[in-house]
């Protein structure tokens, strides 16, 4: 068993810039994580032809994208967990596989301290949106935001001009990662994505999203999702009660 202050700290290594990007909330809520080993079968197959100096953004399902960056932080990249969702019973997103892999993967990443010179890798729950919420469940659904990311010009000014989203099946940008990668495009930064399936990458170029750069997009964004006390999303869908009204 590792703490969660431990795993966070194998995660998100002080001193390295990446890690003031990752985010805290399933580590602060889980108080103890699995540290079995981990087992290299449980790596995704990764394309070997990956530019390391490139950002990536990993946008897998559950589990699979923190074992995708375990796999990436062996070929020089620093992965950077940005899962915002906490868990609870009932939960719309199953996030305990999340939570069990980063215990799982906290070890390798201890041993592995990035260089100065690694490209981030952020990791991200591709069902972070999936899921019908209704009363008495935990809706832990949650999105990314561009202050979630650093910016084009950050990276540009650390030698980073391109980027790599990585996904399974046909290439597809999630609308609020649309507003993350257009504004990097605005920057010089060559996006593609890269098909774990097929080991295909494609380059792209994403349309200016719905409300882009407005003031009230983060506010509209968020409307209707709910925030944990611990940080991140999450919180249990008030039940209606005889009377007519709710309670929760």
């Amino acid at each position: 068993m590792i703490s969660s202050e431990d795993a966070f700290v194998a995660w998100a290594p002080a001193g390295v810039l990446w890690s003031d990007w990752a985010k805290p909330a399933p580590f602060a809520q889980s108080g103890i994580l699995i540290d079995d080993p981990l087992d290299d079968s449980m790596l995704p197959r990764l394309p070997t032809a990956l530019d390391a100096r490139a950002a990536v953004i990993v946008d897998l399902d559950g589990a699979e994208a923190v074992y995708a960056g375990v796999a990436l932080a062996g070929l020089g990249f620093h992965p950077v967990p940005l899962f915002n969702g906490t868990n609870g019973p009932s939960p719309v997103v199953d996030v305990a596989p999340v939570i069990e892999a980063l215990g799982r993967g906290a070890p390798r990443m201890r041993d592995r301290r990035p260089t100065p010179n690694a490209a981030p890798a952020f990791l991200l729950d591709a069902r972070r949106q999936s899921g019908t919420p209704r009363p008495g469940m935990y809706d832990n659904r949650w999105v990314v935001l561009p202050q979630d990311f650093p910016s084009g010009t950050l990276l540009v000014n650390r030698g980073i001009r391109n980027a790599i989203l990585l996904q399974r099946g046909a290439a597809h940008v999630p609308e609020d990662l649309a507003h993350v990668l257009r504004r990097w495009q605005e920057q010089g930064i060559r996006l593609s994505t890269v098909d774990l399936d097929t080991g295909s990458r494609s380059d792209i170029k994403v349309s200016r999203p719905s409300w882009f750069r407005l003031a009230w997009y983060a506010a509209v964004t968020v409307m209707g999702l709910r925030r944990s006390n611990v940080g991140g999303f999450g919180s249990t869908v008030p039940e209606e009660t005889s009377r007519g009204g709710y309670y929760g």
